[in-house]
């Protein structure tokens, strides 16, 4: 009896180590310092400059395949539709459908301006362009119609 006892013992003790042995080693205290992180390195990009982005610029060289001359004319006016774009954006007090209609302005002088540049090939792609980059307004919609009234049963 007493053997069995200290073998029910025994396996009591043996099962509390088991269970719990693993918190007693998380209240263990480390005095090892983990290694600094080193600083992570800060990219300093320059500012963007005014005017069109020069890659924008050159992939519409490429896609409309200007020539030196045509694009000599071409980008002085894409630079005034974005100084015009950006400092319309930089205007707080103006009502979306304002702000869409100066936009839709500046970008139509732009098309007038570009038009007598380009060659019957290269029009309609810069119109295909210009249509797909052409961010669409609030459509107006048409007035409401009262319905008509179904005849009343008898």
């Amino acid at each position: 009896m007493k053997r069995q006892k200290a073998s029910v013992m025994a396996v009591i003790a043996l099962s509390g180590l088991t269970a719990f042995g693993p918190m007693t080693r998380g209240q263990d205290k480390n005095d090892a310092k983990p290694a600094p992180k080193p600083e992570p390195k800060t990219e300093v990009r320059p500012l963007p400059q005014p005017g069109p982005r020069p890659d924008r610029l050159q992939r519409l060289r490429e896609f409309l395949k200007l020539s030196d001359d045509q694009f000599g004319k071409f980008q002085p006016i894409m630079e005034v539709e974005l100084k015009e774009t950006a400092d319309l954006r930089q205007v707080k007090d103006l009502s979306p459908q304002d702000r869409m209609a100066k936009l839709k302005a500046i970008r139509e002088a732009t098309n007038e301006k570009v038009k007598p540049i380009l060659t019957a090939e290269q029009l309609p792609k810069w119109e295909t362009m210009r249509r797909a980059s052409a961010r669409p307004g609030p459509q107006p919609q048409p007035p409401a119609q009262p319905q008509p009234k179904p005849p009343e049963a008898k």
